[in-house]
């Protein structure tokens, strides 16, 4: 079927049945500044949950202070969230996206003992840089386990992330010869998870507590555990004969 005035290919640009030549070189411009509004406003939504969230608490989080303090309408919120939890989730997902991003990022082509320093410094530096965006993900966190609470997070889902890399890379570090083979990968990765919860928990209780201090030692201790027992794995020796 022909369509007047129709063009089916032009410099790249694929016209829709009826639009001239001007009309479709306007419509891409249009479309870009329409996402990049919509980008803008998710982000400045995300700011004003997530300084709610640690200023005024998660019940005193509305979806009309959300949408207020970003400096738009009451039901901007509402139409892009639709609920507190589809709120919350939003904010939680964006969080933790941001932390394990940040991590990959830093540990790069890393393993071993090496990959878990590198991991340390970055969740370190995440937490300086974005000390508000980190105590909100663990206030989600926390409400997520009250059984009465309306909001519900997979929590889950990350620690399994988390867990998965760390075993990774102590599974690479083994096979480098750099950690002792006779450790279990995923336990490493299950008290490192724990090491790191327990100490950013901590420093959210209590803000003078040394941070840096806490996770050079949690290092220390960790290069201690993983690489002088493998220093101590027997190495086979070559018989010479008689």
């Amino acid at each position: 079927m022909f369509c007047p005035g129709f063009v089916p290919q032009f410099e790249g640009l694929r016209y829709s049945c009826g639009m001239t030549k001007a009309e479709v070189a306007t419509t891409a411009p249009v479309r870009r500044r329409q996402a990049d509004r919509a980008a803008l406003s998710d982000r400045l939504l995300m700011e004003a949950a997530i300084e709610l969230i640690v200023k005024i608490g998660i019940n005193g989080t509305t979806l009309q202070a959300v949408g207020e303090r970003a400096g738009y309408s009451r039901g901007l919120a509402t139409h892009r969230f639709g609920s507190k939890a589809g709120l919350f989730g939003k904010v939680l997902q964006v969080a933790s996206v941001d932390w394990l991003e940040r991590v990959q990022v830093a540990v790069g082509d890393r393993v071993g003992v090496d990959a878990l320093a590198a991991a340390t410094d970055a969740a370190e530096k995440f937490i300086r840089d974005r000390p508000e965006e980190v105590r909100a993900m663990y206030l989600l966190w926390f409400l997520s386990i009250d059984p009465s609470a309306d909001y519900k997070s997979n929590i889950a889902i990350v620690h399994k992330a988390q867990r998965r890399d760390v075993a990774q890379w102590v599974k690479a570090g083994q096979t480098a010869g750099t950690v002792d083979p006779s450790l279990d990968p995923l336990r490493v990765a299950e008290q490192y998870a724990a090491s790191m919860a327990g100490i950013i928990y901590q420093w959210l209780a209590n803000s003078e507590m040394p941070l840096s201090s806490m996770f050079k030692q949690l290092k220390s201790d960790l290069k201690i555990r993983l690489e002088r027992s493998a220093s101590r794995v027997p190495t086979k020796t070559k018989r010479t004969r008689k």
